[in-house]
């Protein structure tokens, strides 16, 4: 899916990860992650391997499980569904899986620090005793902090991104017995990036795409500024045909952009064919997620 949250959440207490026992899962995360057409067999591995041996390996398997159901059946995002449909699956080995870390997805520095902060201090929860002593609270927090921070990335979703937060913010707080969590909201100064993709060889829409269409005018009705549109190509194809493949993916998202309201006079249009894959290939590859565009909206 593609989603970013307009209000930023920090926790203090950078500092207490230290020690931690955890494996890390750096790398894995978007857009190294999920492939739409693995995703069937990669919910089905889970689902069919060994049952985690803990209370919170269970827990947290049957969360990841029902977000990937959820990101594939009701929004159709079938890239994220498989990261986590996997992820469920690294859990059923008995692997210790930790929250995902911030700088492995599409944040600015600013905001990397800030949910850094949010992940350490749930981390130090965890491993100070919050597994075994409350292990469906401790996978609701680790599930909800994922989800707010892929929703994030996205940032379309509004009122999911705030959902998964507050579901995050209570487990929290129950994790902590009386100590309440601090919110501090911070306004982000950055243009907000939006994505859409495309299936081979064409310029057509999806029905993904037109909600992320209409976040993106929706971001640009609150601040009026300008709008960077980029098209994008995978490296299947010749350059001179990927050049004029990408100029129409991006004609194709401008034309939905005014007709959402969007003055033309604000947006600039650009178009780089395969110059600039998300997913380096060799050439004469077919990636979806190098079919793609950009919008940056100021």
């Amino acid at each position: 899916m593609q989603f970013r949250s307009s209000v930023m959440f920090a926790l203090g207490g950078v500092a207490l990860l230290s020690a931690c026992s955890s494996v890390d899962n750096s790398g894995t995360a978007v857009p190294y992650g999920g492939n739409p057409l693995t995703y069937g067999n990669s919910v089905s591995t889970a689902i069919a391997g060994e049952e985690p041996t803990t209370n919170f390996g269970k827990a947290l398997k049957a969360e990841y499980i029902a977000y990937a159901q959820r990101e594939a059946d009701e929004w159709y995002d079938f890239f994220d569904a498989d990261f986590f449909a996997r992820k469920a699956g690294k859990v059923a080995d008995n692997e210790t899986i930790l929250p995902e870390d911030p700088a492995n997805w599409r944040f600015d520095e600013e905001e990397i620090a800030q949910k850094r902060a949010v992940r350490d201090d749930l981390i130090a929860l965890l491993d100070n005793g919050g597994r075994e002593a409350m292990p469906a609270t401790a996978a609701i927090a680790q599930a909800r902090f994922d989800c707010w921070i892929e929703e994030s990335e996205e940032g379309w979703q509004t009122d999911l991104i705030s959902q998964c937060w507050k579901d995050f913010e209570a487990a929290m707080s129950e994790l902590e017995g009386d100590k309440v969590v601090a919110v501090v909201p911070v306004e982000p100064t950055e243009s907000r990036l939006f994505t859409i993709f495309f299936d081979f060889d064409s310029v057509a829409i999806t029905p993904v795409s037109e909600r992320v269409l209409d976040a993106a005018a929706e971001q640009w009705a609150q601040s009026m500024g300008e709008i960077n549109v980029v098209g994008h190509t995978d490296s299947s194809g010749s350059a001179s045909y990927n050049l004029k493949l990408s100029e129409r993916r991006a004609n194709a998202a401008l034309s939905e952009l005014t007709g959402r309201g969007i003055k033309a006079s604000s947006v600039d249009t650009d178009a780089v064919g395969e110059g600039d894959l998300l997913i380096p290939t060799p050439d004469g590859v077919r990636e979806p997620r190098n079919r793609r565009v950009t919008i940056s909206v100021d």
